[in-house]
Order: C-alpha cells, then sequence, then structure tokens
C-alpha cells in the first residue's frame, strides 16, 4: 500500500510541472491551426514530465504478476482463444490481438500481452488527461485517488477501452466528430459497452439546461424505474451471458450516489460562474448527472459501474473546472483543500480494500523482483 500511495504522490508531483495552456491547438486570434516545429521550453518540459509520468504507470503496470481479481483468468483466456475449438465471451479485436500477441511470443505467454495492453491503456490515460485537463496535477490527482488507474489491473479490456474513450473526448471538444466516432467504434471491437459513449456523450455535449429542459430529469429517472424489464431485456440481447450470472445483482453504491450529489451540489452553488455557457464544462457537468440518475434509478442493469465509468470520469475534469473559476481566495482554498482531503480518505479507503480477492491489487508482486 505504501508502495502504490509513493508512486502516486511522485506522479501527482511530477504532474506540477505541467502547464496545459501550452497545448498546441488553435490560435487565438486567427482560429487557424497552430503549425510550427519550434517547441518552446515550456513544451519540452511537458513532454519530459507526462514521458516519466507515463513511464512510471507503465511499468507498475506491466511488472506485476498475479495482480488483479482476473489476471489468471485472463491467462487461461488466452490459451483457449489459441484454440479456435474453444468458445471465449471476447470481442473479436481483443480475441485477434491476443492471437497475433501470441503468434510473436508463443503461446501461454502471458506476461507479454499484459505489458502491450499495459502500455497503451497508461499512454491513452495520460494523453487523455493531458488534452482533456484544465489543471493536469489536479486531475491527476483526482484520477489517482479515484482508484481508475489501480483498477486497470483488473477488467484489462474495459480500462484500456476507458482509456481510449477519454482520450476521444478531445475530438468532441474540437468538433471532430467523425473522429470522435471511429475511436468509439475501434474501442468497441475490445469492449462492446464502449459504444454507449456515442449516444450519451453526444447528448451530453448538446444538452442545454433551462426551464424548458429541467424536465428531462424527472422523466429520464421515471423511464429507468418503470422501464425495468424492456431495458434488461435489451440489454440480453447484447450481453446474454450477464443474464443469471452472479453479476446479474442489485448494484446500489452510496459512494457513488454520494460522490456525483456532492460533485452536482458544488457545480450548482458555483453553476453561473463556473459551468453556464462553457460547453467543456457544461458537458462534464450532463456526464455526472446522468451517472447519478442511473446510480439511484438503474441499479438493476449488470455491471452498471461498467456503464457509469464513462460518465463519472468526467468528474476528474469537472472538479478543478469549477474549483479554479471561484472567485474568493478564501473559499477556494478551503473547498480545494476539503475535496483533496475527502479523496485521500477514499484513497486510503480503497487501498485497505485492495486485499479483498474482489479486488486484489494488494499485496504487489512482480516477476522483476522473483
Amino acid at each position: 500500500m505504501i508502495y502504490y500511495i509513493f508512486l502516486t504522490a511522485v506522479c501527482v508531483a511530477l504532474a506540477f510541472f505541467v502547464n496545459c495552456s501550452y497545448r498546441r491547438k488553435l490560435n487565438i486570434v486567427s482560429g487557424e491551426a497552430v503549425c510550427t516545429s519550434v517547441s518552446t521550453r515550456q513544451e519540452m518540459i511537458n513532454r519530459v514530465v507526462l514521458f516519466s509520468i507515463f513511464l512510471i504507470l507503465f511499468l507498475l503496470s506491466a511488472m506485476r504478476v498475479g495482480i488483479g481479481n482476473d489476471y489468471w483468468t485472463y491467462r487461461y483466456e488466452f490459451i483457449d482463444i489459441n484454440r479456435a475449438d474453444t468458445k471465449v465471451s471476447y470481442e473479436i479485436g481483443f480475441q485477434t490481438f491476443v492471437r497475433i500477441m501470441q503468434f510473436i511470443v508463443g503461446v501461454d505467454n502471458y506476461i507479454p500481452i499484459f505489458a502491450v495492453i499495459s502500455f497503451f491503456t497508461c499512454l491513452f490515460f495520460v494523453k487523455g488527461l493531458f488534452e482533456n485537463a484544465d489543471c493536469f496535477a489536479f486531475s491527476l490527482f483526482l484520477f489517482m485517488a479515484n482508484g481508475f488507474y489501480f483498477m486497470s489491473f483488473s477488467n484489462v479490456r474495459y480500462y484500456f477501452v476507458l482509456a481510449l474513450v477519454i482520450y476521444s473526448m478531445k475530438f468532441l471538444f474540437e468538433k471532430k466528430f467523425v473522429q470522435f466516432c471511429l475511436v468509439i467504434v475501434f474501442a468497441a471491437f475490445f469492449h462492446m459497452t464502449a459504444l454507449l459513449a456515442i449516444p450519451a456523450y453526444f447528448v451530453a455535449y448538446y444538452l442545454k439546461w433551462s426551464k424548458k429542459t429541467v424536465w428531462l430529469i424527472p422523466t429520464a429517472c421515471a423511464a429507468l424505474v418503470f422501464g425495468r424489464y424492456p431495458i434488461r431485456k435489451l440489454l440480453f440481447v447484447f450481453y446474454p451471458y450477464y443474464e443469471g450470472d452472479p453479476l446479474d445483482v442489485t448494484n446500489f453504491s452510496w459512494v457513488n450516489i454520494a460522490k456525483c450529489a456532492a460533485i452536482l451540489v458544488l457545480c450548482l452553488v458555483f453553476y453561473k460562474k463556473a459551468i453556464k455557457g462553457d460547453g467543456k464544462a457544461e458537458f462534464f457537468f450532463n456526464l455526472n448527472l446522468f451517472a447519478l440518475v442511473l446510480y439511484s434509478c438503474a441499479t438493476y442493469v449488470p455491471e452498471l459501474s461498467r456503464v457509469c465509468y464513462y460518465l463519472i470520469v468526467s468528474q476528474v475534469f469537472l472538479i478543478p473546472m469549477v474549483v479554479l473559476k471561484i472567485e474568493s481566495k478564501l473559499w477556494r482554498r478551503l473547498i480545494l483543500a476539503g475535496i483533496v482531503m475527502a479523496y485521500c480518505g477514499y484513497f486510503i479507503k480503497f487501498l485497505i480494500q485492495g486485499y479483498d480477492p474482489v479486488i486484489q491489487i494488494l499485496p504487489y508482486f512482480s516477476w522483476a523482483f522473483t
């Protein structure tokens, strides 16, 4: 546990040297894309620091052995994928990737396979955070404290896809909708749930709140509550193996509901100053609201967290955007301190639970030290 805390602290400390304002996007005056090979000093610092953070996260993930509740399950599934007569439930993209890797490194040589997945997962985590964050250090802290990175030691397909989805957000903000959809469709070849991001993100992107649209909230809640049976029936068309599965249970999480509700209250208090009129902030605000509705009214959905994580990951961008726009220096510091303390407490609680076989990210074992 101390090892994880130390590495998290190192990554967050490094992140303070990253300045997101130096992202090369559009010229503020002309509106044209900036195209130059000349790098500023800050851009060079950004690259070095981002690479360092990526390397730390990648090596920790790639060198693990038996870490993650489904690590050994994946190992045996890799073998089954190699057998043409053995049926597996993984998407075609992931199966193809595993077959290519086993052709290169050999059958049952699972460590390189996990390493390659870790490489791309960490790469798109870091790129996605940098491209979409207003304050990279704050967003990285929230990302790590929420456990998103450490949970990628389990469910490796899902978290690779989540990393791609986070990265794809940049194309929405740049109005490159075709590229956004292409990234999501590619991700769906590894985990079909990624397709949910297309309708959810477009609705969140275009939905603007007013007296004429607020009625959508109770309507959505009622539809989810009273539409339980048709919704479940539709879900099992795409994921038939979840029906009757041990994972097909009521998913009610007070912790996630409390987090979404607390962030909603924070946003509403500073809505006019920090959210309204800012398309990016409104997008993240809507995703958090959607997650709260789902966590509260769709508890019957199998593996609800896999749906909601596409939504609540927005919190790592939304919270800094709101806090940084609080005009009162005193209130800004008090709220920032409260948020940091709350998430530090949540992080410790998460790590303590890491010894549970259901999570199994602790204790850490590595092939490099055996």
